[in-house]
C-alpha cells in the first residue's frame, strides 16, 4: 500500500512526470530553464493527453469518463493521502452511469418514434405524426442536453484539480505553495472550454490551498471536504448548475424519481462506493426524494456530498477497508460494470 508518496520518488501506480527530478531555475533536457508556469504546464498537458488518442480530443463523452476515472483511482492508489481522488473515482463512476442512462434512453425513444413514424407513415392525419412523436423527441432533446452537460462538468473538474495532485505529488506541499500562483498565469495552451466570465482557468480560490495543507498535515477527512467544496462549487456550480436549462433537467429527473414515473425515464441521484452502477447495500449514499428537492442548489447539494465523502472514510476505515481497494483497482483498470 503507498500510504504516502515521497516527493522525487518513483510510483509504480503513475509514470515520472516530463521534468521529473530537475530543480526550478535549472536547465532541462529541453534547454530550456525549468521555471514554474513550465512546470505547471507539464502537468497540465499530462492531463489532456489522458484525454486523447492519437494526439486528439476523445469525442466520446463515455470513453473520456472511463480514462477521468482511471486517472483519479491511480492518483488514490499512488497515494492513500489523496482520498479526495478516491472519492472523484467513484463519482466520476456515477456520471458514467448517467452517460449510460441517457445514452439508453435516447436509444429507447429513438427506437420508438421511428416504429411511431413507420406505422403512421404517409396516410396520418396532419399533425397526428408531430403529436404523437413530440414527447419522445423532447425526452431525447433532454437526455441529450443533460449528457453533454454532465461530460462537459466531468471533464472540467479533471482538468482543473488532477493537475494539482500531480504537482503536489511531485514536487512536495513547499513548492506546490510558493509555485501555485504561477499556475493561473497561464500564458501556455490550456484546453479550457469555459468562457473566462463564467471561471477563469486555475482561478484563485482558497480551498485548494487548503485542501492540501490539510492533506499535508494529515487532516485528510477535512481535505475530501475542502476539495469537495472547491469541485462543487468553485467549479461545478458556475460551469453546470447555474445553467437554467440544466436546472430545468434537474428539477424533472427528481419530480420523475421522486414519484417513480412509470416511464423510467429518470436517474436516480445516488453515489455507489463500488465498481458497479448498479447500488449496493451499505455503499451507496442517496439524495433526498423529496419532489421539490433541488440536486442544483448547493445548500441542498452540499450535504449528499459530505455524507458520500464521511462514508467513504467510514469504509477506509472499518474492518474491511481492502473491498474499497479493490473497487479503485477495478476502476482503476476501466472495468467498471454497468
Amino acid at each position: 500500500m503507498n500510504d504516502r508518496h515521497s516527493p522525487g520518488a518513483v510510483n509504480p501506480s503513475l509514470a515520472p512526470g516530463k521534468y521529473h527530478g530537475i530543480p526550478i531555475g535549472r536547465q532541462a533536457p529541453d534547454g530550456e530553464t525549468l521555471s514554474a508556469e513550465r512546470l505547471w504546464a507539464s502537468f497540465q498537458i499530462e492531463a489532456e493527453d489522458l484525454l486523447k488518442i492519437d494526439g486528439r480530443w476523445i469525442a466520446d463523452d463515455r470513453e473520456r469518463n472511463r480514462r477521468i476515472n482511471a486517472a483519479y483511482a491511480r492518483l488514490w492508489l499512488a497515494d492513500r493521502r489523496f482520498q479526495w481522488a478516491g472519492l472523484a473515482a467513484f463519482a466520476s463512476k456515477q456520471v458514467g452511469c448517467g452517460l449510460l442512462h441517457s445514452a439508453d434512453i435516447l436509444d429507447a425513444h429513438r427506437q420508438e418514434r421511428e416504429r411511431i413514424e413507420r406505422s403512421l407513415g404517409q396516410g396520418s392525419a396532419p399533425g397526428v405524426q408531430y403529436g404523437a412523436t413530440l414527447k419522445l423527441l423532447a425526452t431525447e432533446m433532454g437526455a441529450s442536453g443533460m449528457a453533454h452537460r454532465l461530460g462537459h462538468g466531468n471533464t472540467h473538474v479533471f482538468l482543473d484539480v488532477y493537475p494539482l495532485h500531480r504537482f503536489y505529488m511531485e514536487r512536495g506541499y513547499d513548492e506546490f505553495i510558493a509555485c501555485l500562483p504561477e499556475r493561473q498565469k497561464a500564458r501556455y495552451a490550456v484546453r479550457w472550454e469555459v468562457a473566462r466570465s463564467t471561471l477563469a482557468f486555475a482561478a484563485p480560490f482558497p480551498e485548494v490551498a487548503r485542501g492540501f495543507t490539510q492533506i499535508e498535515r494529515g487532516q485528510i477527512a477535512e481535505s475530501v471536504r475542502t476539495l469537495a467544496q472547491h469541485e462543487q462549487v468553485n467549479v461545478l456550480q458556475k460551469i453546470m448548475y447555474d445553467s437554467a436549462v440544466m436546472q430545468l433537467l434537474l428539477d424533472w429527473n427528481q419530480l420523475a424519481w421522486a414519484v417513480e414515473f412509470p416511464s423510467g425515464d429518470y436517474e436516480a441521484i445516488r453515489l455507489n462506493l463500488s465498481a458497479r452502477c448498479p447500488a449496493r447495500a451499505g455503499t451507496t449514499t442517496t439524495f433526498s426524494q423529496d419532489r421539490y428537492a433541488k440536486l442544483w442548489d448547493p445548500a441542498e447539494r452540499m450535504p449528499f456530498v459530505f455524507a458520500a465523502a464521511d462514508r467513504l472514510d467510514e469504509l477506509l476505515k472499518g474492518p474491511a477497508p481492502g473491498e474499497v481497494e479493490e473497487s479503485i483497482r477495478t476502476i482503476s483498470s476501466n472495468a467498471v460494470t454497468a
